[in-house]
């Protein structure tokens, strides 16, 4: 009765949000649409979603699940050119990379989401690439070029993705050769020194048995962000490691970047039943080290947006490869079997002056390495005409090394009397992990409007680990003593649903569904004698939710409302601490119990047949129902060790990343002109500021975001040719905000206004 009395409210408080201006997406410019249909009308064509591993993919308005999904045409509708870009443009949903270094993706969906870049430390938040799960996201370029679609799904997912799935999921798909000859490519530049091409070529191979398809990206980023450094400046002492990894900064642009990707994709089709796709890629990502910049002194206006002082330009470079066979064989029973076996490895190399001054205060380089391979065996199918079926078995197994040197100096008159600080430190760690799990999801037909939902998942999970001991200051070699930890964990992820269909158009939908994190460890452990590495207990999310999916004006308008409530037991954090010793103190730990609740909807209307709108509105609120009786005890030991002060907290009342309001507005506009066709398009979205840390001491301020484009398309459908900006109220942002000590806050700077012209050429 609890359970159907929650829902009741749910549902009810999800209908009543019906009346807030709500959306879908921002309408931007497409690059490659129809000339004659246009683009206005391209977000009411008919959108599907993977989202429940069926054998065929489903109709987004047909799912009881709350995701947005983008097929191509929408993508390029938008104008997105990564996946990042569509961050403000769905509720509750932060797709921005958080972390020391540059190209490592944490998202946040729903006020879950991790802020940090430890490869040890488990997402909220998957990510899934042509079927792969991404054990780290290091490496993951998620440019949006000859991608099939993408699926951003709100709340967990442990029913059909397993663990690390709180949050939600991002699933990305890579188009798949066709068969057909075509040739598509993208050539474009910004103001800010940025220039980028990509191709795609691809024709059948064998007649009728085998299709090829070869895809190529390549981006030079000159650096966005300006160097004010003059005094160069050093320590007492060069780093030991300054040949290798320190680059003095000479008072040019900074955050330069160049990334290589390369997609071969190969369809072999022997039999009318039968289909294997091999879908490889190879990438390297090279150029500066993250871009900190004084946060404190930006926001006194004591230094100017987009600019550092920092004495270092670090470096960055990320090489991976990985492998995707997918194997598909239909009439298999009344169903379809389907394997997915992938590997993927990384080595990321990087260095990054953390403290953003032109003092050598902290320097932190480091390297990566991380090796994966996994396997999904499922069959979905059919047990009658009302009984629809995926039963699976998963397997993954990874190994990550990490290793990270600190270079802290604190002068007199700045660190504690009477000498200051100049510390050398290495930290990091070795870790296995293995995950096995098993999963049955039903669909029951109860009469021609009913929908019942039940199903489950079995995962098991092992890790083990060592981890470097306090004192260790050998950062050439890493010769350091090390301890040995392990941990097991386990758990079932079950899910009982209901929906029912008003019309062809309409359905409302209920469920009850759980998500599970598993516990780990932190390679970050810079003061061992304060908190222990590790391991962290399980975290586990029960998530009540309802919404309503419909269609209106004869297809012309699609509303959709989602209304949830997460209860999330042993929620683990990722604390970032100012620390007068190590500068910054980075723990893992089991902070306590949270609730979770808010109603997202998304809105687009075709007003005319040249012209639509969209809107979009999230709102969510979070608060612990109780901590942790280790956080009291943890709060004391910090004070005694000095890194707290008597005031401070080490668990604030507001979480992070959980932006209490959000929406996004737009519109999209076709005129045709001569035998072609321009279209005008803007965008305007917000989300609220919120806590980044903890403790609630630093803070993301209120985000706008103002976009906008001028398109021209061809009335042979061929040529596009853009002129776009991004970010044009040159707001300021940061990726994450950390203490330097507890004496002011830095963070590494992200873009601000860009202005750019972009041309795209297909063939088929």
């Amino acid at each position: 009765m609890n359970l159907l009395r929650k829902l009741s409210s749910l549902c009810a408080y999800g209908l009543a949000s019906a009346i807030v201006p709500v959306a879908f997406v921002a309408l931007w410019a497409p690059a490659t649409a129809s000339a004659q249909e246009g683009s206005a009308g391209a977000f009411l064509d008919e959108i599907v979603t993977t989202a429940r591993k069926r054998s065929t993919a489903e109709a987004v308005q047909d799912v009881p699940v709350a995701v947005s999904a983008f097929g191509a045409q929408q993508i390029e509708a938008m104008f997105v050119k990564q996946v990042e870009d569509l961050s403000y443009l769905m509720p509750n949903v932060q797709l921005e990379s958080v972390g020391t270094f540059p190209g490592v993706q944490n998202f946040s969906i729903r006020g879950q989401g991790i802020n940090s870049s430890i490869p040890s430390v488990d997402p909220t938040v998957g990510v899934f690439v042509d079927g792969l799960y991404m054990g780290t996201t290091y490496g993951v370029v998620i440019d949006t070029f000859d991608l099939e679609s993408v699926e951003v799904l709100r709340g967990p997912q442990g029913l059909l993705f397993g663990r690390n799935v709180t949050g939600g999921a991002v699933v990305l798909r890579n188009a798949r050769p066709t068969g057909e000859f075509g040739f598509r490519m993208r050539a474009g530049s910004t103001d800010a020194s940025q220039m980028n091409i990509a191709m795609a070529i691809e024709g059948p191979m064998a007649e009728g048995v085998l299709n090829g398809k070869l895809a190529f990206l390549y981006d030079d980023d000159s650096g966005y962000y300006k160097s004010l450094n003059q005094s160069q400046a050093s320590a007492p002492a060069p780093h030991p490691l300054q040949p290798f990894y320190i680059n003095p900064a000479d008072g040019s642009d900074v955050g330069a970047m160049e990334t290589m990707l390369l997609r071969p994709s190969f369809v072999w089709t022997p039999n009318d039943t039968q289909e294997w796709t091999l879908l490889l890629e190879f990438g390297n990502s090279k150029g500066d080290g993250a871009s900190w910049t004084n946060v404190t002194a930006q926001r006194a206006g004591a230094l100017e947006e987009f600019a550092t002082l920092s004495d270092e330009t670090g470096f960055t470079e990320i090489d991976w490869n990985q492998v995707t066979l997918e194997t598909n064989i239909a009439e298999v029973g009344s169903g379809t079997v389907t394997n997915i076996l992938g590997w993927r490895g990384v080595r990321a190399d990087s260095a990054a002056d953390i403290d953003g001054t032109d003092l050598p205060i902290f320097s932190a380089p480091g390297f990566t390495t991380q090796s994966q391979v996994s396997n999904e065996l499922r069959w979905a199918g059919s047990f009658g005409e009302n009984w629809d079926a995926t039963l699976g078995l998963y397997y993954f197994d990874q190994e990550i090394q990490y290793r990270e040197g600190r270079y802290i100096w604190l002068p007199p008159g700045i660190g504690p009397p009477p000498l200051g600080i100049n510390l050398q430190a290495s930290l990091g760690g070795d870790m296995d992990a293995r995950n096995f799990g098993a999963f049955w999801s039903n669909d029951f037909y109860l009469g021609d409007a009913w929908t019942l939902t039940a199903g489950l998942r079995y995962t098991d999970e092992s890790k083990t680990a060592q981890i470097i001991t306090a004192g260790c200051a050998d950062n050439l070699t890493f010769r350091c003593e090390f301890s040995d930890l392990e941990g097991d964990w386990s758990n079932i992820t079950p899910k009982l649903g209901v929906m029912y269909e008003f019309s062809d158009n309409t359905r409302l939908y209920g469920f009850w569904s759980k998500g599970y994190r598993s516990g780990g460890f932190n390679f970050r452990n810079a003061r061992p004698d304060v908190i222990p590495p590790g391991p962290t207990r399980e975290e586990e999310n029960n998530t009540l939710e309802v919404g309503l999916k419909t269609e209106l004006f004869d297809g012309r308008a699609r509303l959709n409302i989602a209304a949830f409530q997460n209860e999330v037991t042993d929620m683990q954090r990722e604390l970032n601490i100012g620390d007068p010793q190590v500068i910054v103190l980075q723990a893992t730990i089991n902070a306590g119990d949270v609730t979770l609740k808010g109603v997202e909807a998304d809105f687009v209307a075709l007003l005319t047949d040249n012209f639509s709108i969209n809107l979009s509105y999230g709102w969510q609120d979070g608060e612990y129902d109780s901590l942790d009786p280790f956080v009291p005890a943890f709060e004391a030991a910090l004070r005694l060790a000095g890194v707290l002060g008597p005031d401070d907290v080490l668990i604030g009342p507001d979480l992070p990343r959980l932006a209490p309001t959000n929406y996004s507005f737009g519109f999209s506009w076709d005129i045709p002109v001569g035998r072609g066709l321009v279209n005008l398009a803007a965008n305007h979205s917000f989300r609220e500021g919120h806590p980044y840390n903890d403790s609630n001491t630093e803070l993301f301020e209120d985000q706008t975001r103002t976009n906008a484009s001028v398109n021209w398309f061809s009335g042979d459908d061929r040529w596009n040719v853009s002129l776009y900006g991004k970010n044009l109220g040159d707001e300021a942002n940061w990726g994450n905000l950390t203490s330097i000590a507890g004496l002011y806050t830095a963070g590494p700077m992200k873009k601000g206004r860009l202005l750019g012209l972009e041309v795209n050429y297909r063939y088929e």
